[in-house]
């Protein structure tokens, strides 16, 4: 199940292509950047439950396809949009092997929920600079701020809802 960088089961490409595919669906409903304010919460849940049902590799997998097709959507900056996305999953991946959110054949909520919130605002601060500094957005820092409550606060209860997915529905999967 914890599989590093090995072969990936086709359930595995499967359930990481679904969860990229209906985040994708979630960014058509508002234009960037306020969709930020409501579509993270459903990303970070399924970037979690990817990690936790298909390994390391289904965050990056997840992100990687939800990163092509929304680029495609969006015509300003498509290799921006790309790289953010996939961004996104790496750090989910990185943080939640550092922080060890699976020990001993348990999940460790609260680490998961540390993870999901840093990489949330790791991603989301890189996300507004590189758009402030090519003038993409206007610095503005009220808007900045409110991307960085709202982020977060989508980020930890993210984290949270994933874990509880998690191990209500997910666990013997």
């Amino acid at each position: 199940m914890w599989k590093v960088f090995g072969i990936m089961k086709s359930r595995d490409i499967t359930l990481s292509s679904l969860f990229g595919i209906v985040i994708f669906f979630q960014k058509l409903l508002l234009p960037a950047p306020y969709d930020k304010f409501v579509t993270l919460f459903l990303q970070i849940i399924l970037l979690c439950l990817a990690f936790l049902t298909t390994g390391v590799i289904g965050p990056i997998l997840t992100s990687l396809i939800s990163g092509l097709l929304t680029a495609t959507m969006r015509g300003g900056l498509p290799l921006m949009t790309f790289t953010v996305a996939l961004l996104y999953g790496v750090l989910v991946s990185s943080f939640n092997l550092l922080f060890r959110v699976i020990e001993a054949g348990q999940l460790r909520r609260r680490r998961l929920m540390a993870s999901a919130l840093i990489s949330t605002l790791f991603t989301g601060a890189s996300s507004a600079s590189i758009a402030i500094a090519l003038g993409l957005m206007p610095y503005n820092l009220a808007l900045v701020s409110a991307l960085m409550f709202f982020g977060g606060l989508q980020g930890l209860v993210g984290g949270y809802l994933s874990g509880v997915f998690w191990v209500r529905y997910f666990h013997n999967f």
